[in-house]
């Protein structure tokens, strides 16, 4: 291909892409659309705090199981190592060995149990309410003014 050809195609390539950037920078975000109604960006905005609150809850439900895991863990290791040491012969070695499995079956019923139900619907409870901001409110472009009027008055209503 000459030279002078591969030049006007790579500048007009360079415009294109140009007049592309400018189109959606002036537009925002593709398909976004402008609120401005305050009801709408209140509801927006109070679906922000409900998801961060039910984060938090659900950080702390899934810390919550991990830590049963780990105990389970930990004393499934303990008793590895109980295992090898035990001396039949002596009635309070079998008797710590019989404590040391029952701290660990009572750690597992623990871990799944109520502990597994909580991390599980507070999991379904963020990701729905994820969801639901997403169809809501993610593609909108908040009128500054109003956001900042919203924002100055923000009062939320509880999570249900």
């Amino acid at each position: 291909m000459p030279r002078v050809l591969r030049r006007e195609l790579s500048r007009q390539a360079m415009l294109l892409g140009g007049a592309l950037l400018l189109t959606s920078t002036a537009a925002g975000p593709a398909g976004a659309q402008m609120l401005s109604n305050p009801a709408e960006i209140t509801a927006c905005l109070c679906e922000q705090q409900g998801i961060a609150t039910l984060s938090a809850d659900m950080s702390m439900k899934t810390q919550a199981l991990a830590g049963a895991r780990q105990r389970v863990a930990d004393l499934d290791a303990q008793l590895l190592q109980a295992r090898q040491h035990i001396d039949v012969n002596n009635a309070q070695s079998e008797e710590q060995f019989k404590e040391l499995l029952a701290r660990r079956d009572q750690a597992y019923q623990t871990s799944i149990g109520p502990v597994v139900g909580a991390a599980d619907q507070a999991t379904a409870r963020y990701n729905a309410y994820v969801n639901r901001y997403n169809a809501d409110c993610a593609n909108h472009i908040f009128n500054p003014d109003v956001l900042a009027a919203v924002q100055a008055h923000l009062m939320c209503p509880p999570l249900q």
